[in-house]
């Protein structure tokens, strides 16, 4: 399969190089384009360090972006979602899987939008 995703950042959290995206998790078996906001990140952050505190793992920036992936690459991306707070439309591949999953927040706040032409499957 081929997949293209590119991404068009507004900065807001971490203005750093850190926080662009696409973004790879740590393992490299996620890639993500995000966007909104997690309003509980740090809290999350917090959790998954008492989490993840035996690996050799290390945070790149503070986004919630990165967050995110962390929370996939532990938690599962179920797991992940249900505990975030906030407004979001997430296109996230697995590079595992082979596939991509494009996931909005409960109440549809961010729009997502996809449709296929000619034999491609587009989204937004």
């Amino acid at each position: 399969r081929k997949i293209a995703i590119a991404h068009r950042r507004l900065s807001i959290l971490d203005l750093s190089k850190a926080g662009h995206q696409p973004m790879k998790s740590f393992s490299g078996r996620y890639v993500i384009a995000f966007n909104g906001e997690i309003y509980n990140h740090n809290n999350l952050r917090s959790k998954l360090e008492i989490d993840i505190k035996s690996e050799n793992f290390k945070w790149n920036g503070t986004s919630d972006t990165e967050t995110l992936l962390a929370g996939f690459e532990y938690w599962g991306v179920e797991n992940t979602i249900k505990e975030c707070e906030g407004m979001f439309s997430i296109a996230l591949w697995d590079n595992k899987l082979n596939n991509l999953k494009l996931i909005r927040d409960r109440i549809g706040e961010k729009p997502l939008y996809y449709g296929f032409n000619n034999n491609s499957f587009y989204f937004g």
